[in-house]
């Protein structure tokens, strides 16, 4: 009777498919994720702006048609068309020290850019890792309980053969259905779940073909540093370069105090009446006197926006080591966790293994094995969600880190 009483036993493993894991799916996301295609334009808009920036650096040339209707007071006194046809070029010699901010800007911006990307990017990483570990396990516990309702059948069908002949009662039996339909009800939930999990992993990753979900890490071999260099963290290098890139602004603004130098030059197409063409070349020189404060102002906000941003570095500094604390205090109470449920679903299989040979000698009766099954069954669930959190709290403690996967091609 044993072999056919025979319902889980502690090796039962999931059963895990070959293919890519969770960073090699990330990589693949970087390419499909409309998330990560606006990272990469806010880059390049960001490189966009420094073009604009320091466009005065270099030379302007224009090709000007002009055309003045005016009134000739030294001869005949009619009104008269004068056209020129001419190439014009300007050259900023002095801006008033912008040139000089404005080159260590061209220097900074890129950096800047690329310190913003890799801080989206680690965010990115952190919630992709955390929905795939969501959809892995949930996958793992619609298998357990699919193999739990294809044994807990077997069972059933057997105890109604032994109630027709009177070795077992009905009201054991009527429990033990009762127990296939309350775990049908559980497979339906898990089912569910694994779809809303699914639905929301690909429309965040744009992944459409999904394979390497049901993975094979192991929690407890997981391990975090207890010591880290944490003024290396994406978010606070982000901040670190905002806050330089806000100095140098402020510097540029407060250069349009100071007097404007430009180089001018220009070359007639037209010839004149000698049959030559006029050419001139000037320096000209100007000190804004009045702008009822528009420079002032600008000035003031540049200021203000670098005070914000030394503030945050700060902010971000203390809160840092406390967020790693957090972290660490949190994995290993996780960890903890999950071992001691291991250990107490070990102990629940063993204990369902005996109830069942003691229903077989006639010491227990199928109600203290439906109980021991439940107890089985909720344990294994506890598991699976226990586990969940130990992998998305390392994943989101290494994408805080900026701890992420590169693309080697």
């Amino acid at each position: 009777m044993k072999k056919y009483l025979l319902l889980i036993c502690p090796s039962v493993l999931l059963t895990v498919s070959a293919g890519a894991n969770v960073d090699e799916l990330y990589l693949r996301s970087l390419k499909k994720s409309k998330q990560v295609e606006i990272y990469n334009l806010t880059e390049k808009g960001s490189l966009a702006i420094l073009d604009s920036y320091t466009s005065s650096l270099y030379p302007s040339l224009d090709l000007v048609n002009s055309n003045t209707y005016d009134k000739d007071y030294t001869g005949s006194g009619k009104n008269e068309l004068d056209s020129e046809f001419y190439f014009s070029l300007s050259q900023k010699i002095f801006q008033g020290g912008a040139e000089f901010a404005l080159n260590d800007y061209r220097k900074l911006l890129p950096k800047q850019a690329k310190a913003q990307t890799k801080k989206s990017l680690s965010d990115y990483y952190g919630k992709f890792t955390s929905l795939y570990f969501q959809v892995s396990s949930a996958y793992e516990e619609t298998e357990k309980i699919e193999a739990l309702l294809q044994n807990l059948r077997k069972r059933v069908n057997i105890v109604k053969k032994r109630t027709r002949i009177g070795r077992d009662r009905k009201a054991d039996l009527y429990a033990l259905e009762s127990q296939l339909h309350k775990l049908d009800s559980d497979l339906l939930t898990s089912k569910a779940q694994l779809e809303n999990a699914l639905t929301e992993f690909r429309n965040y990753s744009g992944l459409e073909k999904l394979d390497g979900l049901k993975n094979r890490i192991d929690p407890l071999k997981l391990t975090l540093p207890s010591t880290v260099d944490l003024d290396k963290v994406p978010a606070l290098t982000s901040l670190k370069y905002d806050y330089e890139s806000s100095l140098i602004e402020t510097r540029i603004e407060e250069s349009k105090y100071y007097p404007q130098v430009e180089l001018g030059a220009s070359y007639n197409l037209d010839k004149n009446n000698y049959d030559e063409r006029d050419w001139a070349v000037s320096v000209n020189v100007k000190l804004n006197l009045f702008d009822f404060g528009v420079k002032k102002s600008r000035v003031q906000n540049k200021k203000i926006l670098s005070r914000i941003n030394n503030a945050q570095i700060e902010y971000t500094r203390r809160n840092s080591d406390n967020h790693w604390q957090k972290y660490l205090k949190n994995f290993d109470l996780k960890k903890n966790e999950l071992m001691t449920l291991r250990r107490s679903l070990d102990r629940s299989k063993d204990s369902y293994q005996e109830q069942l040979k003691d229903l077989d000698k006639g010491l227990v009766t199928q109600i203290d094995v439906i109980r021991s099954l439940d107890d089985v069954i909720q344990l294994e669930k506890l598991v699976i969600r226990s586990a969940l959190d130990v992998k998305s709290l390392y994943y989101q403690a290494n994408a805080f880190l900026g701890n992420i996967p590169k693309d080697k091609r």
